[in-house]
């Protein structure tokens, strides 16, 4: 139901349209990791040797009226130590996370300048808040 009203909520900000006008149905598999397997993912595809709490892929195949946008990757043992360091709870980390992951499946790229970071950020929050 989560990824459910991410989806919608994005698609009432237009974000949808960027993908596919025609879909019907979208699909994203979630994926929670350890701290070894998850240093490791993000070693092997990003060149990264160290343990990061959200990984994201970006598949994007088309089945007729289906989309399968990817899949996202959660550390939750990381979620958890963000979690204390924020003073929110699990939950709301690993929802953030999510939102995060999925904007990253829609294109979203924080570490591209500190612009495209803002227009991401202001996304995410506008998200979280009707959540």
């Amino acid at each position: 139901m989560l990824v459910r009203k991410i989806i919608k909520d994005l698609n009432q900000m237009g974000q949808l349209s960027k993908i596919k006008k025609d879909c019907q149905v979208i699909n994203i598999s979630v994926v929670l990791l350890g701290k070894k397997r998850m240093r490791e993912i993000n070693f092997k595809y990003r060149g990264k040797n160290y343990v990061t709490d959200v990984l994201s892929f970006s598949y994007l195949n088309s089945f007729s009226h289906e989309l399968y946008l990817g899949e996202i990757v959660i550390n939750p043992e990381k979620a958890k130590f963000q979690a204390n360091q924020y003073g929110v709870s699990l939950w709301q980390e690993i929802k953030m996370l999510l939102v995060h992951g999925i904007l990253h499946l829609f294109g979203y790229d924080h570490e591209v300048s500190l612009s495209h970071a803002r227009k991401m950020q202001k996304i995410e929050e506008k998200i979280l808040q009707n959540l």
